[in-house]
C-alpha cells in the first residue's frame, strides 16, 4: 500500500527559477531514465546541457510534494525534435504542434497523478499557441504508453534509436509518437 502523499503543486519553470532548482531537476533528470527497466546510460554531463538548453526558451512545469520535486514536464515546438518522421504525417504541423520532449517522474511517486497534473497543465498553457501535442515514448513503458492513451494520445509514428546500457552495451529501442489535438480554452 502506498503511503498518503501531499497534494502536488505545479510552478511554471523558466529561465528565473531554473538555477534555484537546477541540481535537483538534474538529478530527477538522471534518475528517471538511468534506473528501472528502461535504464540506458546518459553522461550527466551531457544530461546538464540538454536541459539548460531546453529550460532556456522553452516551456515547463516543476511539481511538488510538500518541498520535495516530484517531477518536471519540458515542452518546446515540435519542429526541434530532429527524428520527428514529418514525412509520414504531413498533417501535424512541425511549427503549432508542441513537442513534450520530457517528462520525469521520481519512480517513488509514479501512479500518483504526478504526470497527468504536468500534462494536462501544459497542454491547457500550450492551447492558446499550439494546436496540437505530440510525445514519444519507448514502445515497452506500458504504464506510460496507458497514462497517454487514457489522456487522448494516439500512435501516428514510429521510431528506432540506439541507446547504450549502463554496462555501456548498445541496444535498440522502438519509440512510437503519439498525437493529440488541443482545444482552444473558452474565453473568459
Amino acid at each position: 500500500m502506498k503511503e498518503a502523499m501531499e497534494p502536488i503543486r505545479l510552478f511554471v519553470l523558466n529561465e528565473f527559477n531554473y538555477p534555484k532548482f537546477r541540481s535537483q531537476i538534474i538529478s530527477l533528470y538522471l534518475h528517471a531514465f538511468t534506473k528501472g527497466e528502461q535504464a540506458q546510460y546518459i553522461d550527466p554531463q551531457e544530461a546538464e546541457i540538454i536541459l539548460d538548453k531546453m529550460v532556456d526558451s522553452n516551456m515547463g512545469l516543476m511539481a511538488f510534494t510538500g518541498d520535495r520535486l516530484a517531477g518536471v514536464v519540458l515542452g518546446l515546438p515540435l519542429k526541434h525534435d530532429g527524428e520527428f518522421p514529418a514525412n509520414e504525417v504531413p498533417a501535424i504541423a512541425l511549427d503549432t504542434t508542441l513537442y513534450i520532449a520530457e517528462l520525469m517522474v521520481h519512480a517513488d511517486l509514479r501512479g500518483r497523478g504526478v504526470a497527468t497534473a504536468l500534462i494536462n497543465d501544459l497542454m491547457t498553457r500550450a492551447a492558446g499557441s499550439y494546436t496540437d501535442a505530440v510525445i514519444r515514448v519507448w514502445d515497452e513503458n506500458r504504464p506510460a504508453l496507458s497514462l497517454y492513451g487514457k489522456l487522448g494520445f494516439l500512435p501516428v509514428a514510429t521510431i528506432r534509436q540506439t541507446k547504450k546500457q549502463v554496462s555501456g552495451k548498445s541496444f535498440e529501442m522502438k519509440k512510437i509518437y503519439l498525437h493529440k489535438h488541443l482545444s482552444k480554452s473558452p474565453p473568459a
